[in-house]
């Protein structure tokens, strides 16, 4: 697997994870299509994002392509395992509990997690936009989708989080679809905030349009 990755886009050499992970992304039949910019930060935003496995499958190409990035997380997904039922009414504590909760922990902010405390996260894109300006060059990864998993989800309305880190910082945003009928995820040219949360939430969704996810594809 060979792709060219620009001078700006921070990297992290991996002895062992980056050649396994280079030859997972073959073996499951994956792709990369399309170029990353050659801006030194950006935000990343991934659709449509509709089951865990699209995050194993992001992930797996992170590590193949030796990209240094950050990225939110549900605080849930760092400790916990997940699960196909609701033990708990509170979203910081979803999934299932178990021993090595602390090794997970350790080894998803090593790869750049960032865990979201979903219950209790205002003035989180204040402190991220307030963290970040002071590096040289980051990529911050993002889903966007209001909605998780469920039928009762709306996965049409996006969560502003990327809106107000690129408008406050002035980076741009690149959208990557993750394209399931294609086995592939794409990379589309960076954009800029030039309007309001509504009108670029209607350009988005007018290129994700159509794009099948793993269990839906996804409409504007």
């Amino acid at each position: 697997m060979k792709y060219f990755i620009p001078e700006n886009i921070p990297r992290r050499k991996r002895i062992i994870l980056g050649p396994v992970a280079r030859k997972l992304i073959v073996l499951f039949n994956w792709e990369i299509a399309g170029e990353f910019p050659n801006h030194k930060k950006m935000v990343l935003i991934a659709v449509p994002h509709t089951a865990m496995r699209d995050a194993w499958y992001a992930l797996l190409a992170v590590l193949a392509l030796d990209l240094k990035i950050n990225f939110f997380g549900a605080k849930w997904i760092f400790t916990r395992l997940p699960s196909f039922f609701t033990i708990s009414k509170n979203l910081d504590k979803l999934g299932i509990p178990w021993p090595l909760g602390w090794l997970q922990s350790l080894l998803l902010k090593r790869l750049g997690g960032i865990p979201v405390y979903r219950e209790e996260n205002k003035g989180l894109i204040t402190s991220v936009i307030e963290v970040f300006s002071d590096f040289d060059n980051f990529v911050l990864a993002i889903a966007i989708e209001g909605g998780g998993f469920t039928s009762k989800d709306n996965p049409e309305k996006f969560r502003s989080g990327f809106y107000y880190i690129a408008k406050g910082l002035e980076i741009p945003y690149v959208p990557i679809a993750i394209d399931f009928e294609n086995r592939e995820f794409r990379i589309m040219e960076p954009l800029f905030v030039a309007s309001s949360f509504e009108e670029e939430s209607a350009r988005i969704r007018d290129l994700f349009d159509g794009v099948v996810g793993a269990t839906r594809t996804f409409t504007k």
